[in-house]
């Protein structure tokens, strides 16, 4: 049974700013081991208060475990060591300093402060390094795949004056694919072509799960072959996956995010089609002896995004991804403005902040296949766009929508996504994209034009055409 100081206790207590709505403290709960167990689909996960798994939740027997754990199949990790876990270390004027969080892996280390809340399928966890002037955010929640969580990872430097450079994120985790528990399976890729040497994040991995969760620990290896390279079927044997991800200098208040996906699927078919829905860069499949070849009765996932060398948001073509909160539901909590952002595909899109006010808006480029479309507010176009093309909003717009989509299926980057750059005031503590299936007829301008003026409405704001790169 997982134990904790009460001096470490102390620091769940406070508030959580920018949440969703009914969010409720791990903290409030009183319960002896904070955390929360979330599902989506067939998949479910244990996340702990410092926003690692393997979180020990009251159950038949006094408790049960949960680390990645499919419906039907059971638990893939927590079975014999509770070592997933996560570390981050980076270099200051005084030297270099390590945060880390795990159960069997290292335990808790360096953590001064922070707060938990878990709600329905979602969990967020925040938490400051007592040794370096950062906050470590991970946000747990349905992703765009069926049967995989998202988490939103965000490290912060909240120093004013001083960089953090060499800042280095591990993720690691011990494969113990049921039914052949300690006998499994496991195949990395992405690792050679998102190599820091390549352009890319990755720094070190390999298929060691025991590997220490601090990053100033060297990671090692179970087996030969797997450091630093792509490798298939890697086993059978009690193994699992470290990656060690290289994000450079963080300046004063300057964040980076990218994305960690934990899943399962009945086969490795689905594992590697809920892998492409998400376009992971780098990923590890864990499966049962003798099953290889057809990963059944389960393929487990464990990936990662925004880990090639771009972070999510920066490009049209790595844009941040949301939370599934409904079926056609996208969130985006606490966003960062002037980045991409990407629902899937649809007819067209109603957009909406809470907590400040939308500035502007711009379309994808014509390599993604769309046509013009139309922006509207209150329900009447104000203007249509061409690829590429952005709109300023005037004051007040705390909701829009996008609609008009025509798609040219033989555009040489067509996709099935429609990120759109969006800027907004700063505070909004959550952004949502609610899909639209069927498209009313809205008015023209010249139909709503006297209307406008009537009423005393001073026009929103012309539209600027084609701008360089968005700053």
């Amino acid at each position: 049974m997982r134990s904790m100081d009460m001096n470490h206790r102390s620091i769940w207590r406070t508030g959580l700013a920018g949440l969703l709505a009914g969010l409720v403290l791990g903290g409030a709960a009183a319960s002896a081991h904070a955390g929360g167990i979330i599902t989506y689909g067939e998949t479910s996960l244990g996340v702990n208060e410092e926003g690692h798994l393997n979180f020990f939740g009251e159950g038949p027997g006094g408790g049960l475990t949960y680390g990645v754990f499919r419906a039907g199949v059971g638990d893939a990790i927590s079975p014999g060591c509770l070592c997933e876990g996560w570390g981050v270390s980076a270099d200051t004027s005084g030297g270099s300093f390590s945060t880390w969080a795990s159960i069997d892996n290292g335990g808790i280390g360096n953590i001064s402060g922070g707060s938990f809340g878990v709600s329905g399928n979602q969990a967020l966890s925040n938490v400051q390094s007592s040794v370096l002037p950062m906050d470590i955010r991970h946000n747990f929640g349905p992703s765009l795949a069926a049967d995989v969580f998202q988490v939103s990872v965000t490290l912060t430097n909240t120093s004013a004056t001083e960089s953090l450079s060499n800042v280095t994120y591990r993720r690691s985790m011990d494969w113990d694919v049921p039914p052949s528990t300690f006998n499994e399976y496991v195949t990395h890729r992405g690792v050679e072509a998102n190599l820091v040497s390549n352009g890319g994040n990755v720094l070190y991995a390999s298929d060691n799960g025991f590997a220490y969760s601090s990053p100033l620990n060297p990671a090692g290896q179970i087996l030969g072959g797997t450091v630093n390279t792509d490798f298939t079927d890697s086993g059978p044997a009690d193994h699992g996956s470290v990656f060690d991800f290289s994000f450079g200098t963080l300046a004063p208040g300057e964040s980076r995010s990218f994305n960690i996906f934990y899943g399962s699927a009945p086969d490795e078919a689905g594992a590697l089609d809920r892998l492409n829905t998400l376009n992971a860069d780098v990923y590890s499949l864990g499966q049962s002896f003798p099953n290889a070849e057809s990963g059944e009765p389960a393929t487990f996932l464990f990936a990662f995004g925004g880990v090639g060398g771009v972070a999510p948001g920066a490009t049209e073509e790595v844009p941040v991804l949301p939370f599934v909160t409904g079926p056609g539901e996208f969130t985006f909590i606490d966003p960062t403005p002037r980045l991409w952002f990407d629902p899937p595909f649809a007819e067209g899109f109603e957009y909406e902040v809470i907590g400040g006010e939308f500035l502007e808006v711009m379309v994808p480029s014509a390599a993604f296949g769309f046509g013009p479309l139309d922006v509207l507010v209150g329900g009447m176009i104000v203007a249509t766009l061409d690829p590429g093309e952005n709109y300023l909003f005037g004051p007040g717009v705390t909701n829009f929508s996008i609609v008009g989509f025509t798609l040219d299926t033989a555009a040489p980057g067509f996709a099935t996504a429609f990120p759109t750059f969006l800027d907004f005031t700063p505070g909004v503590t959550s952004m949502s994209m609610t899909a639209i299936l069927s498209v009313p007829a809205v008015p023209e301008p010249s139909e709503w034009a006297l209307m406008l003026a009537g009423l005393g409405v001073v026009a929103w704001s012309t539209r600027r055409r084609k701008p360089a790169v968005p700053a």
